[in-house]
């Protein structure tokens, strides 16, 4: 019997720390797919505020863009891209479209402070 629980515990001591690896490796791969989406942001001209709070700020599925982001087919040619190594055009990336037409709504918004208004104030 003292085989077989030896060979049960080193099972399981595999079976552990290969659960530890995967766990470990997918934690890394969504840091660096994380990293590629928040240059994305800025390289599309979304400022550095939004992107950083991109969840509340931006009127995009985040959570559709993350995964889009994580299951990208080109992670490595996205790396060469956002260091400038390869040819102008982003057409490979998946949210790439969505941060331009993001980045160009923000543009468009409108701030409106009523101490910088021009003209006779009515409220005086």
């Amino acid at each position: 019997m003292d085989g077989v629980e030896s060979y049960v515990t080193a099972t399981s001591v595999i079976i552990g720390v290969v659960g530890l690896m995967i766990v470990i490796r997918h934690g890394l791969h969504a840091v660096a797919s994380n990293r590629r989406m928040y240059r994305m942001m800025l390289t599309c001209g979304i400022d550095e505020t939004t992107a950083r709070n991109a969840n509340q700020l931006l009127e995009i599925d985040m959570q559709d863009a993350r995964r889009r982001c994580r299951c990208c087919p080109a992670p490595e040619t996205c790396d060469r891209w956002l260091n400038g190594e390869t040819v102008p055009g982003n057409d490979f990336c998946p949210n790439a479209a969505r941060f331009r037409a993001a980045a160009e709504a923000s543009q468009r918004r409108v701030t409106y402070a009523l101490a910088r208004r021009p003209g006779r104030r009515l409220d005086s």
